[in-house]
């Protein structure tokens, strides 16, 4: 029950569901079920391995032990699994608007506390947060500055310049890079900045699920739609721009 008196049902699942209607754009909102899915059998396969070691080596670096972590965006739950089981102590809370998401992510990561909930409105006292990340998730910078406590740091994963570029060859005639993210995030100060690339070699459905989990299955002409839908094996770049920022004091 919270100060207002509402009073919030935990699902058998684990999760509590705090998306208000106003915030909601849809009536099931984020990603779909089809790319639920398909995300998780990738990271089932370890598929996306490197960047779960790199995000863990970084946090560890920055953060102390039984430090609260928030991940904004949590989807399946993958990347919260990793970091709550390997680094010591951590208390993890973590929020998606996709309720089928929420509900597969608090089942197999039980440790932590997950909340159908959006990234830029979190259900979360001021400063009581030591560290957040974000793996291709919206995040907004004043919310941010909201839940870190002073000295806190948040780490943001996205797409680098070729990230999946294989793909976006055979959906666009003229593909473009990917914009590499400011390094500059008001209220706080540009800690670190590193890129992560490695190699992707798939096959058959482990090949369809990394074009089903991403927005290129519904991107580009349908012709060209179809040539990745035939597809039977691709080696794909993976190019990911990890970037650490600090809180600052005042």
């Amino acid at each position: 029950m919270c100060p207002a008196n509402h009073c919030f049902d935990r699902a058998r699942e684990g999760y509590v569901n705090l998306l208000p209607p106003h915030r909601k754009r849809s009536r099931d909102p984020g990603d779909n079920r089809e790319m639920i899915n398909a995300r998780r059998r990738v990271h089932s396969a370890r598929h996306y391995q490197p960047l779960a070691d790199r995000m863990v080596l970084l946090l560890n670096e920055n953060i102390r032990q039984g430090a609260r972590l928030l991940d904004l965006g949590c989807g399946e739950g993958y990347y919260s699994g990793e970091l709550i089981q390997r680094l010591a102590g951590t208390r993890l809370h973590a929020v998606d608007i996709s309720r089928t998401a929420v509900k597969l992510a608090a089942r197999a990561c039980p440790e932590g506390e997950f909340a159908v909930a959006s990234s830029v409105a979190v259900p979360l006292a001021d400063a009581t947060v030591d560290a957040a990340f974000s793996v291709f998730a919206p995040t907004d910078a004043a919310e941010l500055k909201r839940l870190l406590a002073p000295g806190g740091c948040f780490l943001n994963v996205s797409p680098g310049p070729g990230h999946l570029w294989e793909l976006r060859q055979v959906l666009y005639s003229q593909p473009r890079p990917h914009p590499t993210p400011t390094a500059q995030l008001e209220g706080f100060e540009a800690a670190r900045q590193q890129s992560l690339a490695f190699t992707l070699e798939l096959q058959g459905q482990q090949l369809q699920d990394v074009i089903a989990m991403t927005p290129y299955a519904y991107s580009g002409r349908r012709e060209h739609k179809q040539q990745l839908a035939e597809l039977q094996s691709m080696q794909l770049q993976a190019d990911f721009v990890l970037s650490l920022h600090r809180r600052l004091q005042a």
